[in-house]
């Protein structure tokens, strides 16, 4: 779908919904225009374009389609003119985080009005200039005092407080403890590059495991094949949480396709099949639907058990907001068919997993039902069909960390690894990677743990070879996705020795593309299939890519 017809998209949806009164604040409240901003935006066009739409008898929904054309592009320039100011400002504070230069003097060394450089910063920003350099000094002192060994005195210069006692009083009062005592309490900690001043607070305040080896080894990026498999086109500009499985020497790939937005209109779960190792795939076809759109399907996830290929969805009111859990199975005529439907409160997450004892278990989180799950949960099957009943175990009973944030957004993938579980898990609320442990099938789980691994941002998935070794797909380093890595344990136990950048932007990017998140993953015929979204351009449209690793290479 191009740009123009997204806009006539949205134009022909926005007049089809609403009163002709309506149409036009809707457009406005969808897009927020900057009316304000005459350099980026006409109002003289723009008001005489309106007046010709509401004059016309019948709503003319191309003119509709080029005043939300024209409006979006005035409102794009005047946002992206001033990320581009907001980002100055970071990278020139940056600058001088251990100096003693002004607020006024930064200013004026961006030629920017120093008042509107104030405003602007807290606008967008949300804290004043002069706090968010308290703040990155914080940071910066936090890290050292982690990760080196200067002496607090040191330090307090390095950092720009000037004065060690200005220093501790600064750093106490922010923290609530002293410099002293927060190296004590985070020795040993890891703290990734992308961490900021609240994630560095928590990470300090978590046991903490380590899962990679010291001499952790990269390899060639020619250990994976790369190859898109579906692609945004004008049926649905939109692709996300894709599967796969192997199944009677077929692959199988779903995710779930919406026209033209996240979770919008039409989301239905849809499929297409490999029968020779992903080279070439079927036409796609839909396994379930509402065609009004009320009822949304999300996630697919795979279960092959006894001979037999079980997918588990969600039905969804709203965004992530679970209203059952529908189990499929594939029939003798090739196509899937609903097995029953539950009103369990459970947003599916990324793998099953046989446990040791038989039973199935699918990470996920819980909420209440038709409501937003933030809580990380497990289902576990009461025998050994996952066609059969299942019970709900949460695995964080208050969803709180330590420094009192909230889990929001948390995804978890499991590994089975010395006769416990390892449910990894990632938050939105904050960006320090997390684990939980089982040593009972699931029935009871740890409290949260840090760890090593820096992954961030998006959904993560793990899983066990058929050699004993370990993997774990997430995006890492970065905040928007544009790195995607796979590392490998060495053995049967959970210390990852080597890693594989899958899809990195900057360097190995699939052109026209920006970011590659929400991997999973199955093995088959020696090589690990490993499917996920692609995004073209932007965070609205959406693909998928498979990338297939030669196991025999790792």
């Amino acid at each position: 779908m191009t740009v123009l017809q997204r806009d006539q998209a949205l134009a022909e949806e926005i007049v089809g919904k609403y009163d002709r009164q309506a149409v036009i604040p809707e457009v406005f409240r969808l897009l927020l225009p900057d009316c304000g901003d005459r350099r980026a935006l006409d109002p003289g066009l723009l008001d005489g374009m309106i007046r010709r739409f509401e004059s016309e008898e019948n709503p003319d929904v191309c003119l509709l389609g080029e005043i939300i054309a024209y409006i979006r592009s005035c409102t794009e320039t005047a946002q992206s003119r001033e990320s581009v100011r907001v980002q100055d400002i970071i990278s020139c504070v940056d600058s001088h985080i251990n100096d003693d230069a002004t607020v006024e003097q930064i200013a004026g060394e961006l030629n920017l009005s120093y008042y509107h450089m104030c405003h602007l910063f807290r606008e967008k920003y949300g804290m004043t200039v002069t706090a968010y350099r308290s703040r990155r000094r914080l940071e910066t002192a936090m890290r050292k005092l982690v990760g080196g060994d200067e002496k607090i005195t040191d330090i307090a210069s390095l950092c720009g407080f000037g004065s060690g006692a200005y220093f501790t009083e600064s750093f106490t009062k922010a923290v609530g403890v002293s410099p002293t005592a927060f190296r004590e309490s985070g020795a040993g900690a890891v703290f990734h590059d992308f961490y900021g001043f609240d994630d560095m607070l928590l990470a300090s305040r978590l046991p903490r495991l380590r899962f990679l080896s010291d001499d952790i080894a990269d390899l060639p990026i020619e250990t994976a094949e790369r190859k898109v498999i579906h692609a945004p086109d004008d049926e649905y500009g939109f692709l996300h949480e894709a599967a796969i499985t192997e199944h009677n020497g077929e692959l199988f790939a779903s995710w779930y396709n919406c026209p033209s937005q996240e979770l919008s209109g039409l989301t239905p779960i849809r499929e297409r099949r490999s029968c020779d190792g992903g080279a070439s795939w079927s036409e796609a076809r839909t396994v379930c639907a509402d065609e009004s759109g009320r009822i949304m399907y999300c996630p697919p996830v795979y279960c092959g058990s006894g001979g037999r290929l079980y997918m588990f969805v969600n039905q969804m009111v709203a965004p992530d907001h679970i209203h059952s859990l529908d189990c499929y199975i594939l029939g003798k005529d090739g196509k899937f068919g609903l097995l029953w439907s539950r009103p369990i409160p459970f947003k599916l997450n990324t793998n099953a997993v046989k446990l040791p004892c038989g039973r199935w278990m699918l990470p996920g989180r819980t909420g209440e039902l038709d409501g937003f799950p933030n809580t990380p949960a497990v289902l576990l099957s009461d025998g050994e069909s996952p066609a059969g009943e299942w019970r709900l175990v949460k695995i964080a009973e208050s969803g709180l960390m330590p420094d009192g944030s909230s889990l929001v957004h948390p995804e978890i993938t499991a590994v089975l690894s010395g006769g416990s579980v390892y449910m990894f898990c990632r938050d939105d609320q904050r960006r320090v990677p997390l684990v939980y442990r089982s040593d009972d099938g699931g029935l009871s789980w740890s409290g949260v743990t840090g760890h090593d691994i820096p992954y961030v941002s998006s959904k993560i998935y793990a899983g066990t070879l058929k050699d004993g070794r370990h993997y774990l797909i997430a995006n890492i380093d970065r905040y928007d996705r544009s790195r995607l890595a796979v590392y490998f344990s060495g053995g049967d136990e959970l210390t990852f020795t080597k890693r594989l950048i899958l899809y990195d932007a900057a360097d190995r990017g699939i052109p026209g593309t920006t970011a590659s998140h929400y991997p999973a993953a199955c093995e088959a015929d020696g090589k690990l299939y490993i499917i996920a979204t692609l995004n073209y351009g932007t965070f609205v449209r959406r693909g998928a890519v498979l990338y297939t690793v030669d196991l025999g290479k790792v």
